[in-house]
């Protein structure tokens, strides 16, 4: 039994290019979309830093920032002031490690408590800026 050359099928150099070309279409596009996947993901975790910065003042206001120290603050008058991140060190006694502009805001509220709003500034992206509040109860 002797074959016959002549019947033998193949991919035309046409179709071959065609398919390349709709490979390279389709790649292209989950290119783009991982990028603004991972550009995404950056943004969330910058985020999520200012984030637990702002929690971690938080949590160092409530441990060691009671009234009686905020009283012997000159700036504050009627618990209505606002202190930096060198002023919370001082009145905390804890140093702050952190490379974020922060700046915590003291208002007297009601049920002599003493509200806070704690701001956490990043200078290289003002996006990922956090803003919290709590309550000084003692």
């Amino acid at each position: 039994m002797v074959k016959k050359l002549d019947d033998q099928r193949g991919l035309t150099l046409l179709e071959v290019l065609l398919s390349i070309v709709i490979l390279t279409i389709v790649l292209t596009s989950f290119a783009g979309f991982f990028s603004q996947s991972a550009l995404f993901v950056k943004k969330n975790e910058e985020k999520l830093s200012t984030s637990q910065t702002a929690q971690q003042i938080v949590n160092l206001i409530e441990v060691y920032i009671s009234k009686s120290r905020l009283q012997t603050v000159t700036d504050c008058v009627d618990f209505d002031c606002a202190l930096n991140k060198e002023s919370l060190e001082a009145l905390s006694g804890q140093a702050i490690n952190s490379a974020y502009t922060i700046s915590a805001i003291f208002k007297l509220g009601e049920e002599n408590l003493i509200k806070t709003k704690v701001t956490i500034f990043d200078n290289d992206d003002p996006e990922s800026s956090s803003e919290t509040y709590t309550y000084i109860r003692r």
